[in-house]
């Protein structure tokens, strides 16, 4: 099987991988203790929320919180990201190197998160505030989209990913840092359960592209170059 069809089973795979993920998570939420906020107060063990969650309490943040998703509209937006952001990057970079921007780019959105709780008072509302980190997960691929101007959306005549890239990240923004100072009318001593930090996601993402992503073009242009040494006569 040639090459580019391999690369680009393994991004629709993927893709589905993400989705399914999401739309899992959703559903298993809305039955578990998490969904009610006064549990994640609760001292007993909870697999969601020990697992699965960034407490704002917390000393280390958690990788695994960035699969974790909470609210019917990041779940069915996340699902259209998998294919329409994550797909194409991926096809790009190849899969590997996708899933280590994925992890990380979701591991630095929970150190953002709890960096944010630190410097501000106002982050968290309660000191029993949890976050998921899917969305700064899913942040990492649309600032990769911005650096990928060649990199063109499923099925489109030549529409850049990153059409769909910054839209994403005006959307995590306003979630995290204009809806809840200006538009939301957050009660106190409310617990919250978020799905902040995307910052860390783009911030992971600038570092992993600038040191070491490679593309598809890279290593061609890097095995012509083996090439044409091999056949220079010494």
């Amino acid at each position: 099987m040639p090459r580019h069809l391999v690369r680009s089973n393994a991004a629709m795979l993927y893709a589905m991988a993400l989705s399914s993920d999401q739309m899992l998570f959703f559903l298993y939420h809305k039955g578990s203790y998490a969904d009610n906020p006064v549990m994640l107060r609760s001292p007993k063990p909870m697999v969601m929320r020990d697992v699965f969650l960034t407490k704002c309490s917390s000393f280390l943040p958690n990788p695994l919180s960035c699969v974790y998703v909470h609210t019917v509209f990041d779940a069915v937006l996340n699902c259209l990201a998998s294919w329409f952001l994550v797909r194409p990057i991926v096809d790009v970079i190849g899969w590997r190197s996708g899933l280590v921007l994925y992890a990380g780019s979701g591991l630095f959105s929970s150190f953002a998160y709890l960096f944010g709780c630190q410097l501000s008072s106002t982050k968290a509302n309660t000191s029993f505030d949890c976050a998921a980190t899917s969305n700064g997960a899913f942040a990492g691929f649309a600032a990769l989209s911005l650096i990928l101007p060649k990199c063109y959306l499923p099925a489109s005549k030549r529409v850049p990913v990153y059409y769909f890239g910054i839209p994403y990240l005006a959307k995590c923004t306003y979630d995290e840092y204009v809806g809840p100072k200006l538009v939301e009318k957050r009660k106190a001593e409310a617990i919250e359960l978020r799905n902040w930090g995307f910052i860390g996601g783009v911030f992971f993402a600038f570092m992993f592209s600038s040191l070491v992503l490679r593309t598809r073009s890279d290593f061609g242009r890097m095995n012509l170059f083996w090439a044409n040494l091999r056949k220079t006569p010494l």
